[in-house]
């Protein structure tokens, strides 16, 4: 049986980024995810409990914002395990 949960980051949309060309907007956002993504990875080692994984994540827009919801699984301990 497995548990599940969620984390999430966010990140400021700047106004440059809205007028960036497709290719200037793609590589902003490469780095920024991919520094994302660290982080996310980095945060799973301090969850309660260990040994998280992240199974999928969403992105949402709102305002000014990119909001990155990662949904995270473990394997449940029995009771007999400490």
């Amino acid at each position: 049986m497995a548990e599940y949960g969620f984390m999430v980051q966010t990140m400021e949309i700047k106004p440059d980024m809205e007028d960036a060309t497709a290719d200037g907007l793609g590589q902003t956002m490469a780095m920024s995810l991919g520094q994302m993504a660290q982080k996310a990875s980095k945060g799973l080692t301090t969850i309660q409990g260990g040994n998280w994984e992240i199974v999928s994540h969403d992105m949402t827009r709102l305002g000014r914002h990119l909001i990155v919801t990662f949904l995270i699984r473990r394997q449940a301990k029995t009771s007999t395990e400490s």
